[in-house]
């Protein structure tokens, strides 16, 4: 096969496919059906594979934002119970200048229920 024969028979395929009858002259046109079911299958994964890689996406800036609240609800927590604890309390108590301090003895059942 000499270069002319080649570029004339890729030419003549090329204006085949231009012009549609490029599965006329393989003889596949009883195919069509099921070439076109196949290039319909391959759109329908590429987008499914898209949302897919977009839920990912979405739930992995989640996890982080999730790590993030985490990371500040401990420190709120920890930030109350230093609040609540009874020597702090004592402790702020005393610089405002009360008198007010742990009690030293349990307290007294007045009536039993």
């Amino acid at each position: 096969m000499s270069a002319k024969s080649f570029f004339l028979s890729l030419r003549n395929g090329l204006r085949a496919l231009r012009n549609g009858e490029f599965l006329l002259r393989i003889r596949a046109d009883k195919y069509y059906m099921h070439i076109m079911y196949l290039f319909l299958l391959m759109w329908v994964t590429i987008l499914l594979s898209l949302q897919v890689d977009k839920t990912l996406t979405q739930a992995g800036d989640n996890k982080a934002a999730i790590e993030e609240l985490r990371i500040h609800h401990a420190e709120k927590e920890a930030a109350l119970v230093k609040l609540k604890s009874a020597s702090a309390t004592e402790i702020r108590l005393q610089k405002m200048g009360s008198k007010a301090a742990m009690p030293t003895e349990p307290p007294t059942v007045i009536k039993r229920k």
